[in-house]
């Protein structure tokens, strides 16, 4: 038998046995473990730094002076980093990043010199499982800083869904504004047909501190989900009332897009990826310290790439063995872990507003409960201070305390 239909065989057999044991579960599935096939050589951590791939236009706002125009570069970019959100196109399109641990870090830099944007991402919880991002642009004084929870679920219908619980906010300095966006659900159909492709649920809210209330729509292409799909609307009204428009966004977040004033003229037409994405900049695998993502899995990614199966499993049980000796640890110690990047506060009275202003539905799903509470980064000096020691003493390992 040819090595490549074996294989195939054996994807299949594995794949019904597991969505056969993911039918069995109740609640959430976020620690479940997939089969070598369907994950990605990467960690979930990773996952918040899609927002800042198309760079030019993250930091776009900070040139704009018109606070409705401001709110459209805002939607703009948050639908141009969908598809670096799912890696679809990629080779881990539709592929199930790894669970981080507690403590785990991704820390890099989309573009350079002056222009540069720090990225820091911890996990600051995991029951339930909390990643937590922070990034800045001081030369043009953005920042955007958030956390979402993970809920996973599995139906045969619907395929895998990954509900991402929190939000983003990104504030403007030139202009004191801010705008938070919720975030989509993830979504994996195709499953039991064998033919996996990533999807997004919503609806999802940007709300602007300036006015504007933006929101986000999804949808699949056709009868029983056959063809264009990935398709996505956007309305951006001038007040949280959402009546009046400002303009709409149509189209796939996927490929091409157009806006529209609001008696349907276009505006603008554009691919998503007309402005091309980055990734962003970390240090070798060989000079992370041994909390870092990359180089704290990189023997689980050698074995996923290899298709190895004991290599994932003994690399990967190794280190998770290593976080319950912590845990057990800090418990006889009396102690518990702390964040390093982030901590555990109340919102200020200006992002409190924008909760405010989303529909209720939408609000009454970002109870602080869902996310072990509201993560705030501890500033980019501060990080900065910690990341420079914690690079100094690079021979720590998971396996011993921050």
């Amino acid at each position: 038998m040819p090595r490549n239909l074996s294989n195939l065989r054996d994807n299949l057999s594995q794949l019904k046995d597991f969505l056969s044991y993911l039918s069995t579960v109740e609640g959430d599935l976020s620690n479940i473990t997939a089969p070598p096939f369907i994950l990605a050589p990467k960690s979930a951590i990773e996952v918040p730094s899609a927002w800042a791939s198309r760079h030019d236009l993250f930091l776009a706002p900070a040139g704009e002076p018109d606070p409705q125009l401001r709110a459209v570069l805002v939607a703009k970019n948050y639908l141009c980093s969908l598809k670096q959100l799912v890696d679809e196109g990629g080779e881990n399109a539709a592929k199930k990043p790894l669970n981080p641990f507690l403590g785990e870090l991704f820390i890099g830099t989309y573009g350079e010199g002056a222009n540069a944007t720090r990225l820091i991402s911890e996990q600051v919880s995991h029951h339930p499982p909390v990643t937590a991002c922070y990034m800045h642009n001081e030369e043009h004084g953005i920042t955007s800083r958030g956390f979402a929870a993970q809920q996973t679920s599995f139906s045969a219908s619907n395929g895998v869904a990954v509900k991402q619980i929190g939000y983003a906010v990104v504030r403007v300095d030139k202009y004191d504004e801010e705008h938070l966006m919720t975030m989509p659900t993830l979504l994996i159909k195709g499953l039991t047909t064998g033919s996996p492709h990533p999807e997004l649920g919503g609806p999802c809210y940007i709300s602007s501190s300036s006015g504007p209330l933006t929101k986000i729509e999804f949808g699949s292409g056709g009868t029983f989900g056959l063809g264009k799909k990935n398709k996505v609307q956007a309305t951006v009204y001038k007040t949280p009332s959402m009546k009046d428009v400002l303009c709409e966004f149509s189209g796939h977040w996927d490929g091409k897009m157009a806006i529209k004033d609001p008696k349907g003229e276009v505006l603008e037409e554009f691919q998503a990826d007309d402005m091309p994405p980055i990734k962003p900049t970390v240090r070798p695998v060989e000079q992370q310290t041994t909390w870092e993502s990359r180089r704290a899995w990189s023997k689980v990614f050698e074995g996923i790439y290899e298709g190895n199966v004991q290599k994932i499993h003994k690399h990967k049980s190794a280190l998770e063995e290593a976080q319950r000796a912590l845990r057990q640890k800090e418990k006889a110690s009396g102690s518990s872990w702390e964040p390093c990047f982030f901590t555990n506060r109340s919102e200020d009275a200006r992002v409190t507003s924008l909760l405010k202003a989303l529909p209720e539905e939408a609000r009454n799903e970002l109870a602080p409960t869902k996310t072990a509470g509201s993560w705030n980064s501890i500033g980019i000096g501060a990080a900065e201070d910690i990341l420079s020691r914690l690079h100094a003493l690079r021979a720590n390992s998971p396996t011993s305390t921050k």
